[in-house]
């Protein structure tokens, strides 16, 4: 009888899963400010909107509206910037094997009210070395 009581407090206590937070970024106006070392090499920070599955981003003087797709609670693509929006036979192959990705993470700062700021990365989630990382701020403003 003992062992039968263990056996289904532990089927009962494996059965639960933990649920990690979801970071899906509500619509609105973001501005990606960038870690410093990224700054160093030149690279600037930029501004994008996100409303409707869609990112509008300003790119070499054009307005780019792209589309978004979340790969999971934590993650996104968007065609024509973090990869090629119709990639031909070598692209989808390097694809397969590399697929940079925005990586989101929440920002925890108790001295300051930062519920609309998260930390990013772009390139894989494994990657110790990402392409680029920094912050996002959610405009409260609209702009």
């Amino acid at each position: 009888m003992k062992n039968f009581f263990v056996i289904m407090t532990f089927i009962l206590l494996s059965s639960f899963t933990i649920k990690s937070e979801s970071n899906l970024l509500p619509d609105g106006y973001y501005s990606a400010i960038l870690d410093e070392e990224y700054k160093k090499r030149e690279l600037n920070d930029f501004e994008f909107l996100l409303q409707n599955g869609k990112f509008t981003i300003k790119i070499a003087d054009k307005l780019e509206i792209l589309e978004m797709q979340w790969l999971d609670e934590n993650s996104f693509i968007v065609k024509g910037y973090t990869e090629p929006k119709s990639p031909n036979e070598l692209e989808q192959k390097i694809l397969k094997d590399y697929r940079p990705t925005f990586n989101i993470t929440k920002t925890f700062n108790i001295t300051k009210n930062n519920e609309n700021e998260y930390y990013f990365t772009l390139g894989q989630e494994s990657d110790k070395s990402p392409i680029i990382s920094g912050k996002l701020i959610k405009s409260l403003s609209g702009k």
